[in-house]
C-alpha cells in the first residue's frame, strides 16, 4: 500500500543530491522527512517536488540586493526551482510593499521580485519572514507555479504548478454595485480612447486590518500563542507581507501598481480585543471603513481593507481613493493561507475596489453564489463560473475549474483601469520608462459556421528584456450563459486560457479539433449566424517598477449560410501509397461567397499526427478537390489541413496512412468486483488508498486507451481516481472533478467532451488527465486502479471498471528494396542492428528510422563508399515496429524493423 501511495501522489523521489557549488536547494521525498511537522495548507496538490533549503544562507545572498525603484541594476543572481524540481538562475530585486517606517520597525519581513536569467518569460515574486520562503512564479511557457514552506523548520519547500492545486472553494463574493453604472461607463469610455497603459507605476497607500480570529490563526501557525503583543503583531503581518507579496506581483504585471502597507499599519493588527464581526460580512465592511479611518486617518491611505476567517468577501465597487467607501473592502476564509486564497480572494476582493465587477456569467443558483443578483451583465464575457481572477472558478456549478488562474481578464484591466485614471487616480505616479507594446492592427474576419478558426496576432515592444506574452479572449457579454451552446446566439462560448509566448489561439483547441470535436464544453463552436468580438492583450512581464499592456479587438462573424468547411477526403483510417498521386477533396460549403469570398486554400500534410504540418501545395483554387503527390517516407498517422487563403478558418482531415495498411483491434478487460472507498479523515484531508486490479494477459503495443468508470459516490468531487500502468506510469483520471452531483457511469477517452456534471451522468467524457501516455507501451501485466476520498462526510464505492486497450498492426504496402544485396539484421533486434548493401551511385546515402507515429528518431548521412556497411544503434528506444528508410540517389525504400 505504501508503494501504491507514492505512486498516486506522483512524487519523484530523488537522492539528496545537490545541484552545484553554490546553490542552497537540494530535492528530497516525503520519506526523508521523517516525523517533521508540516504547514498548514488549505490544499495539498496532486503533483509536487519537496526541496531542502539552507534558509539562513539563502537570506544572506539576498543581502545587498538593490531597491527595485531605485533604478540599480542587480548582480544578486540566486537559483529558484521550477515545478520539476529543476534549477535556474534569477536576477533578484528587493520589492518591499510596506512603507519605510513600517519596514524599519519590521526588518525580518521582505518582500522581492526577479527576472529569470535562463529563461526570460518567467518572473517571481517571493517573501522572505519568520513563517520561511514563498514564492509565486508566472511565465509564458510554463504557466504560474509556487513555492512554498513544508514544514515548520522553515527547512523543506514544497514546489507545485498552479494546474495541479485542487481546492474545495466555500467562499462566496457579494460586490456592493452602486457604483457600477459609474465604473461601466469609465469602462466604456477606456476600451474606446486608450488600449494601452500608460508608461506610469502607481504605488497606492493599503490600510490591512484584522479580525482576532485571523491573527489568531497565524500566531498559532508561527507557535506564538504566549508570545508578546509584538511578536504576535510581527507574525500577523508577516502572514499579510506574504499574502500583499503574491497579490502584487499579479497587480504590478496586469495594471502597473503596487499596494504598500502604510506606516503604522500595526496599529490595526488586532491581536487580543477588536470591534470587528468576523463571520458577519454585512457588518465588517461598514466596520473595516470606521475603524480604519478612525485608527488611520482618512488622509493617510488610498485603499483599506479587512480579513477575517468567516463571511465571505464583499467589497464596494471602484471605491478606492474614495474618502466615504475606500475601506469597503474585506475578505473573509477559515484558512487565510496559500494561493487559492491570495488570489481567488484577495486579489479579487481588492479588483472590486478598484472597479472590476464580476466576469462569470453563469446565474445557476443551485449553489446560491453566481446568482442573477450577483453577475455583471455588461461584464459577463466567462462561460459558466469562468476563471480568471474576478470570475467564480470553483463556485458556481458549472465550474470551467476549480479555481482561479493568476491573471485579469481583458474587460477586467478595462473596468480597472477606467477607476485608476479617473476617481482613483489618487496614487503618487513615477514614470518607469517601460513603453508599453504596441500591437499590429488586427483584421475583422468572416468565416462559415460549423468551422474551426485561428487567431493570430503579433507585437513589439521598445524595451530591451521585455518578454511578450499573448493572451486572446472573447468580449461578447450576456449573464445566463452556464454551459455554451453552438446556436446561442449571444455571449460568451470560449472561456479565457493563460498568457502564453504563442501569438496564436486556436479555436477550439488543436486537440479537440483532431479528435474531430469542435464543441468541447467550453470551447463551442457556433452553428449558427453570430458576431464573435475579441480582445488581444499583450503583456511586457517587465519587471522591476510595474509591466505595461496592450490591447487591441476585433470582430468574427459567423454566416449561416456557409459552412461547415471539412475535409471529405482523405476518409478516416485510409492507406495510401508514397510517391503516389492522391486526390484531396473537402467542402467549399459557400465559402466562396456569402462575404466570406475565399477564393483559393493551402493544403498542408502531417505525418506526426498533426504535431507538425508542411505545405503539399500552396494558393490552389478553393474549388473542392486538388491532386497532390504524397511523399517518399511512409507514415502511420498522417493529417491533411486545408487552410483559407486570407483568411482565419480551416479544417483536418481524419487519421490516415501513407505506405502502411493500418488494422486496429481493441480489445475490453473488466474488474466488476466492488471497491468501497474509505472516507476522507478532514476537510481536504485524504483517507486511505484503495486500489483493484486487472491483468492484461496479451502482449500489444498500445495505440488507445479508454476507461469505463461506474461509481456510486455522493458529493464525487471528494474523489481522485487514477489508474496505473503495469510499468507504474500513472494518469490522473478523475480529478475532484463535479460538485454534488452524486454517482456516475462514464466512459473516458481523450479528446471528448469535458464532464456534463449532472447527478447520475452518463455518456463519453475527456479524463482529468490524458491517457495518451499509455500510447506505446505495452499492453501486457496488472493495471491497477487507485481511488481516494479528500473530504469527510460522503462515502461511496467503485461498483465496476473496465479498460480498453487498442493497438495497431502496421503492413508496410511494400518492404522491396530497390538496392543491390540489401541486409538488415539482426531483425528483431533490441535497437542495435546493421545495414549493408552494394552502391554504384556515387550518391550521399541518407538512413532515417521513425517509429509507427512518424516520429523521427535516427538521421545520419554516410559517405558512399561503393560498399555500405555501418551498424546503427538506437538509443533509448521502447519495444515496437520501427521503419528505416534508406536514400541512395532516386532510390528511397523503407524496412520495417522490430525492436524487442
Amino acid at each position: 500500500m505504501k508503494k501504491k501511495l507514492q505512486f498516486f501522489l506522483s512524487i519523484i523521489l530523488f537522492s539528496n543530491l545537490s545541484f552545484g557549488q553554490g546553490n542552497f536547494w537540494t530535492k528530497t521525498s516525503e520519506e526523508k522527512l521523517g516525523g517533521l511537522v508540516k504547514m498548514e495548507r488549505a490544499s495539498v496538490p496532486s503533483v509536487y517536488q519537496i526541496m531542502h533549503l539552507d534558509l539562513n544562507a539563502f537570506k544572506q545572498s539576498l543581502v545587498g540586493a538593490p531597491i527595485d525603484t531605485e533604478g540599480t541594476f542587480s548582480n544578486t543572481i540566486v537559483n529558484f526551482p521550477n515545478s520539476k524540481g529543476e534549477l535556474s538562475r534569477f536576477r533578484v530585486y528587493e520589492a518591499p510593499i510596506m512603507e519605510k517606517g513600517l519596514a524599519d520597525r519590521y526588518p525580518d519581513i521582505k518582500s522581492y521580485a526577479a527576472v529569470g536569467i535562463d529563461d526570460p518569460t518567467v518572473k517571481l515574486r517571493f517573501s522572505v519572514t519568520l513563517f520561511g520562503l514563498h514564492v509565486m512564479s508566472t511565465s509564458g511557457n510554463e504557466g504560474t507555479y509556487y513555492i512554498d514552506t513544508y514544514t515548520k523548520d522553515l527547512n523543506n519547500y514544497i514546489v507545485y504548478s498552479r494546474k495541479d492545486l485542487y481546492a474545495v472553494r466555500t467562499f462566496a463574493c457579494h460586490f456592493q454595485d452602486n457604483h457600477e453604472e459609474i465604473a461601466e461607463q469609465n469602462r466604456s469610455a477606456v476600451e474606446n480612447q486608450i488600449l494601452a497603459t500608460d508608461g506610469i507605476f502607481r504605488q497606492y497607500r493599503l490600510a490591512m486590518a484584522c479580525t482576532i480570529e485571523y491573527a489568531a490563526f497565524h500566531v498559532a501557525a508561527a507557535g506564538l500563542t504566549g508570545g508578546s503583543v509584538a511578536a504576535r503583531k510581527a507574525a500577523v503581518l508577516a502572514a499579510m507581507n506574504v499574502t500583499m507579496t503574491r497579490v502584487n506581483g499579479v497587480y504590478e504585471r496586469d495594471m502597473s501598481l503596487r499596494m504598500n502597507l502604510v506606516a503604522n499599519n500595526d496599529v490595526i493588527i488586532f491581536v487580543d480585543t477588536d470591534s470587528f464581526s468576523n463571520t458577519n460580512a454585512g457588518a465588517l465592511i461598514n466596520e473595516s471603513q470606521t475603524v480604519i479611518n478612525g485608527a488611520i486617518g482618512s488622509a493617510n491611505y488610498d485603499i483599506g481593507h479587512t480579513v477575517s476567517t468567516g463571511g465571505g468577501g464583499l467589497a464596494g465597487l471602484g471605491v478606492v481613493c474614495n474618502n466615504a467607501n475606500k475601506a469597503r473592502g474585506i475578505t473573509g476564509s477559515p484558512s487565510p493561507v496559500g494561493d487559492p486564497y491570495d488570489i481567488d480572494y484577495v486579489a479579487h476582493e481588492m479588483g472590486h475596489q478598484f472597479g472590476g465587477p464580476h466576469t462569470f456569467s453563469s446565474n445557476d443558483d443551485t449553489a446560491g453564489n453566481c446568482d442573477s443578483g450577483n453577475n455583471s451583465p455588461a461584464n459577463s464575457v466567462e462561460p459558466g463560473s469562468g476563471s480568471t481572477i474576478m470570475a467564480y472558478a470553483g463556485i458556481c456549478e458549472e465550474n470551467v475549474q476549480s479555481n482561479s488562474d493568476a491573471y485579469f481578464h481583458a474587460v477586467s484591466i478595462a473596468s480597472m483601469n477606467a477607476v485608476m485614471i479617473g476617481s482613483g487616480n489618487c496614487a503618487p505616479q513615477a514614470a518607469n520608462g517601460n513603453n508599453p507594446p504596441v500591437i499590429s492592427a488586427l483584421t475583422n474576419y468572416t468565416i462559415p459556421q460549423g468551422t474551426a478558426f485561428v487567431l493570430t496576432g503579433n507585437a513589439t515592444d521598445a524595451n530591451a528584456g521585455a518578454s511578450l506574452t499573448y493572451c486572446w479572449e472573447q468580449t461578447n457579454a450576456a449573464a445566463g450563459t452556464n454551459f455554451p451552446t453552438s446556436t446561442q446566439t449571444t455571449g460568451p462560448v470560449y472561456r479565457s486560457l493563460n498568457p502564453t509566448t504563442s501569438n496564436k489561439r486556436y479555436l477550439p483547441n488543436f486537440q479537440s479539433v483532431l479528435s474531430g470535436n469542435l464543441a468541447p464544453t467550453w470551447e463551442v463552436t457556433p452553428t449558427i449566424g453570430r458576431t464573435l468580438n475579441f480582445a488581444l492583450t499583450v503583456r511586457d512581464n517587465q519587471t522591476p517598477t510595474g509591466g505595461q499592456t496592450a490591447r487591441a479587438n476585433m470582430t468574427v462573424t459567423t454566416v449561416a449560410a456557409a459552412g461547415p468547411f471539412t475535409v471529405t477526403s482523405p476518409a478516416a483510417n485510409a492507406s495510401w501509397n508514397t510517391n503516389s498521386s492522391q486526390t484531396i477533396t473537402w467542402n467549399v460549403a459557400g465559402t466562396t461567397g456569402n462575404g466570406i469570398n475565399t477564393a483559393n486554400v493551402n493544403i498542408l500534410l502531417s505525418t506526426d499526427n498533426g504535431v507538425t504540418f508542411s505545405t503539399l501545395l500552396a494558393n490552389t483554387p478553393n474549388d473542392g478537390t486538388q491532386v497532390v503527390t504524397m511523399p517518399a517516407t511512409p507514415a502511420v498517422n498522417c493529417r491533411i489541413l486545408v487552410e483559407a487563403v486570407g483568411n482565419i478558418f480551416y479544417a483536418v482531415s481524419p487519421n490516415f496512412a501513407l505506405g502502411y495498411t493500418v488494422t486496429t483491434t481493441c480489445n475490453t478487460y473488466a474488474n466488476n468486483n466492488v471497491l468501497a472507498i474509505p472516507d476522507g479523515t478532514g476537510a481536504n484531508v485524504y483517507g486511505a488508498v484503495v486500489s483493484n486490479t486487472i491483468n492484461v494477459p496479451t502482449t500489444a503495443t498500445i495505440s488507445d486507451v479508454n476507461i469505463g468508470l461506474d461509481v456510486t459516490h455522493t458529493y464525487p468531487q471528494d474523489l481522485q481516481i487514477a489508474i496505473n500502468h503495469p510499468d507504474a506510469t500513472q494518469v490522473l483520471v478523475w480529478n475532484r472533478a463535479c460538485a454534488g452531483n452524486d454517482n456516475f457511469n462514464v466512459t473516458l477517452n481523450d479528446g471528448s467532451a469535458v464532464f456534463s456534471c449532472a447527478a447520475n451522468m452518463t455518456g463519453t467524457f475527456a479524463p482529468s488527465s490524458p491517457l495518451s501516455v499509455f500510447n506505446g507501451k505495452s499492453s501486457n501485466g496488472v493495471w491497477t486502479l487507485l481511488a481516494r476520498d479528500g473530504y469527510n462526510g460522503d462515502i461511496g464505492q467503485v461498483d465496476s471498471w473496465s479498460i480498453e486497450i487498442c493497438s495497431q498492426t502496421v503492413t508496410l504496402s511494400s518492404e522491396s528494396f530497390g538496392l543491390e544485396n540489401f541486409t538488415l539484421y539482426p531483425n528483431p533486434n533490441n535497437g542495435n542492428f546493421n545495414i549493408q548493401f552494394t552502391s554504384t551511385s556515387g550518391n550521399e546515402i541518407k538512413v532515417n528510422v521513425h517509429d509507427i507515429r512518424g516520429r523521427e528518431i535516427y538521421s545520419k548521412s554516410y559517405t558512399n563508399n561503393g560498399l555500405f556497411n555501418e551498424n546503427l544503434q538506437l538509443s533509448n528506444v521502447q519495444s515496437g515496429v520501427y521503419l528505416v528508410t534508406v536514400e541512395d540517389g532516386s532510390i528511397k525504400e523503407t524496412k520495417k524493423i522490430v525492436v524487442q
